[in-house]
């Protein structure tokens, strides 16, 4: 299913995100702590200065994949609540929905992403296009704690990010604009209730609402309010039914 993002300016919203990553690569703190991002940062520099563009995209993405696993790390409580949801640990979303959610995030948007892991989605989001507040829901109290250390370093605002350190499926849905979420469960049992109960939240709201699902779960539970407007086997996109022809 084709939709036209208009993604303009591709190659200074990859340069700014390359920005990013150096930023935090640069920290000494944090490269101690992870020093896999260091490693991963310096080799991208390296083939920088070659012809391989191949090989710069691979290290571009090793380079992303080492931020955003820094702190995937859940106590043994964090862990059995986890394992009874039927939860997945800290996958990265990749690059492409940051490059296609520039025309639906926009400054007055309040941005959530359920199962934020350290946050670095979602702190991108914030960094691309900044926005009234990103939502960060996330169940471990560590990969919070990196994410906030992200924050600073990057240097966004503290108001720009609220950090939520709780199950989601206990968090209202009611003001947000956009939502993110890469699968947070496996689609049975007690998962299939997360998803069920995520679509009642998301239906009972009034405002109009953009989601992009990565390994998409919630299109079984969605009601006619919402259409699927991109689906590229990786990325699922939904907005409320009948928004999208009068705002695209």
């Amino acid at each position: 299913m084709e939709f036209d993002f208009k993604e303009t300016n591709r190659k200074f919203k990859t340069d700014r995100i390359k920005k990013a990553f150096f930023t935090l690569a640069k920290d000494k703190e944090l490269g101690r702590s992870y020093p896999e991002i260091v490693q991963c940062a310096d080799e991208l520099k390296e083939l920088e200065s070659t012809s391989d563009e191949d090989s710069q995209e691979i290290a571009f993405l090793n380079l992303y994949c080492a931020i955003h696993g820094a702190g995937s790390r859940y106590s043994s409580d964090e862990r059995l609540q986890l394992d009874n949801k039927k939860g997945y640990f800290n996958h990265p979303g990749g690059i492409s929905p940051l490059m296609k959610a520039e025309s639906f995030i926009q400054s007055d948007a309040i941005v959530a992403d359920l199962g934020a892991g350290n946050g670095l989605q979602g702190l991108l989001f914030q960094y691309l296009y900044p926005h009234k507040r990103t939502i960060q829901i996330e169940l471990s109290a560590e990969m919070i704690a990196i994410g906030q250390q992200f924050q600073a370093i990057l240097d966004i605002p503290p108001d720009k990010v609220e950090w939520i350190n709780d199950d989601i499926i206990h968090i209202p849905l009611d003001n947000i604009d956009f939502l993110y979420l890469y699968r947070p469960s496996r689609p049975m049992e007690s998962g299939v209730q997360l998803y069920q109960t995520i679509s009642k939240k998301l239906q009972a709201r009034k405002k109009a609402l953009t989601i992009f699902s990565i390994a998409d779960c919630l299109k079984d539970y969605l009601d006619s309010q919402f259409s699927m407007f991109y689906s590229d086997g990786h990325l699922t996109c939904f907005q409320k039914q009948g928004l999208l022809a009068s705002s695209h």
